[in-house]
């Protein structure tokens, strides 16, 4: 039998949720050099999680059923049906709409966060990071008042799509919201870490990379709407099951979100409750 060479934390971190759902992503630590494209596939079967790296050859096998407490949470298999891709937008400078939107949420016009849609006056694209700042996709905001959809969003791969938005995942404390907005005021006017969900659920793949980048603490501040709440709650229970039990975990139930919030109060609303 060939010798299981590939890490098994990170096939369990980048494992898909679904049976019959494959996932490409960078190989850390392959064997062949740094791997820049994608090259290690990572694949969930009715027996477990296979993985192939096609630039270093070498294979892998996990199994997330047995000694792993997050196995309680992983989707059970079901029928998704697959829509087509939203395409990746061709990205320009703000437009004055977009400026003045950002703007009202004290957010820095000159970011490399946000750019204009080529021929799109009442759009800013928002860009998407993982924890290791590489680029997974955009989100498209459309700034007209009652647009339908409000947000677009597209992935750099399949492997990323549902993804959240990372910002500075190497501090100690954690803020969990639910708009690119939000996570992106915790991270420049905070000594926060910031996740933006783009939803109100944590997904069982962003639960594993929070409890692998290892916070102290973890806030949740989601909307102040029904959703939110009940999206926190929920968030709540899923991190105290599966983090470990040093690590504080906190909801907000502030009638305020962070975008919302002057670079003072978002201080203080954060730094007065740890």
């Amino acid at each position: 039998m060939e010798a299981i060479l590939i890490d098994r934390k990170l096939i369990l971190t980048n494992a898909p949720n679904n049976i019959g759902q494959q996932v490409s992503i960078n190989h850390a630590g392959c064997s062949a050099g740094n791997d820049t494209k994608h090259r290690l596939y990572i694949k969930r079967t009715d027996r477990g999680i296979v993985a192939y790296c096609h630039h270093c050859s070498e294979s892998g096998f996990a199994n997330d059923k047995s000694n792993d407490r997050l196995s309680t949470w992983v989707t059970k298999p079901k029928e998704t049906k697959v829509t087509d891709n939203v395409p990746t937008p061709v990205l320009t400078p703000l437009t004055m709409e977009g400026k003045v939107w950002l703007v009202k949420y004290y957010c820095n016009v000159n970011s490399d966060s946000f750019h204009g849609v080529q021929y799109e006056t009442n759009k800013v694209a928002l860009t998407l990071h993982n924890p290791d700042k590489d680029i997974i996709g955009y989100q498209i905001r459309n700034l007209k008042t009652n647009a339908t959809p409000k947000y677009l969003t597209s992935y750099s791969y399949s492997g990323c799509k549902g993804d959240p938005s990372w910002f500075n995942s190497h501090k100690r404390h954690l803020v969990i919201t639910e708009d690119y907005l939000s996570a992106y005021r915790v991270s420049q006017d905070t000594d926060f870490a910031s996740v933006a969900l783009l939803r109100t659920t944590v997904s069982d793949r962003t639960l594993r990379q929070i409890h692998d980048l290892n916070f102290e603490s973890v806030t949740i501040w989601l909307d102040p709407d029904d959703a939110g709440i009940e999206g926190a709650i929920k968030a709540q229970k899923k991190l105290s099951h599966y983090l470990p039990k040093e690590t504080t975990i906190r909801v907000f139930t502030l009638d305020v979100e962070p975008k919302e919030c002057t670079k003072e109060n978002l201080e203080s609303y954060l730094e007065r409750n740890l």
